[in-house]
């Protein structure tokens, strides 16, 4: 008995109800999570897992394409989704970003040298005020404009962050067009950010973000903003985790955030 009320009570002081305990077991074993589901048609969220997660403030990580695309496309550091940008020719740990690269594989392949390419050509001044203009985060910049979104999750001093209600929010003004920018800016970022269909007819658009903790060891912090259409149902979709003990998995954080992203929408019917 006294084992129970110790468990309701931690539940009701964490603002953790029962419900949203077992669907983050189900989910997200081992992992502090956050998932969202907000219904574009009725404008209210439809599940909720972790409340107090999806108010936390996190580093972006490659999230931040998303954003970032907005800002080239309308200030025209990026003409068109083909534009291409020459490779400096500096070796990557990943293959697949040594090379030449365009919009639409810089979106694709989380290619971070071309986001680094991209910041400087809109500036400083112009990046900090897309963000205010977009409400993103706490719009923070003074880690520097080509890393600001990418510094670890635990690390001291200032980075760009933005919570996961923070993220839905965006995607809501990207998704109805409401953003202070040209809809060809806007259009070209949902054209580049298009994954693929599902069996059922739903398209996907989204962005990957990973990232691991400074602690030395394999704790992941992994993110998945997306939308979701079938032309009847709408939906913003967004998750993020972090590992609680040192994963054994060689997913990155973001592979991982959109796996189980998936599994969730096919329980729901939306998949």
């Amino acid at each position: 008995m006294k084992k129970w009320l110790l468990v309701l009570f931690v539940f009701v002081n964490t603002g953790i109800s029962f419900a949203q305990k077992d669907a983050a077991l189900q989910y997200f074993d081992g992992m502090d999570s956050c998932f969202l589901l907000y219904n574009m048609k009725t404008q209210a969220f439809e599940k909720v897992i972790g409340e107090r997660r999806c108010r936390e403030r996190l580093s972006p990580c490659s999230t931040f394409k998303v954003p970032l695309a907005v800002m080239a496309f309308d200030s025209a550091a990026l003409k068109d989704e083909g534009q291409i940008l020459k490779w400096d020719g500096k070796i990557n740990t990943r293959e697949v970003a040594n090379h030449d690269q365009n919009a639409k594989t810089w979106m694709k392949d989380s290619i971070v040298w071309f986001s680094q390419r991209l910041t400087p050509q809109i500036g400083e001044k112009k990046l900090k005020d897309y963000l205010q203009a977009f409400h993103y985060g706490n719009e923070d910049m003074s880690a520097g404009i080509a890393q600001a979104w990418l510094i670890q999750p635990d690390a001291k001093g200032p980075a760009l962050k933005v919570s996961g209600y923070e993220q839905v929010d965006f995607l809501k003004a990207l998704w109805t067009g409401t953003l202070p920018v040209s809809q060809r800016a806007l259009q070209m970022t949902k054209d580049i950010t298009y994954l693929e269909t599902s069996p059922n007819g739903f398209r996907l658009n989204g962005k990957t973000g990973s990232s691991y903790y400074s602690n030395g060891g394999n704790k992941r912090l992994g993110w998945f903003i997306a939308h979701i259409d079938n032309g009847v149902k709408e939906y913003i979709v967004v998750t993020n985790f972090s590992d609680v003990i040192d994963n054994k998995e060689s997913a990155y954080g973001g592979v991982k955030a959109k796996e189980i992203t998936k599994k969730i929408l096919i329980d729901q019917g939306l998949w």
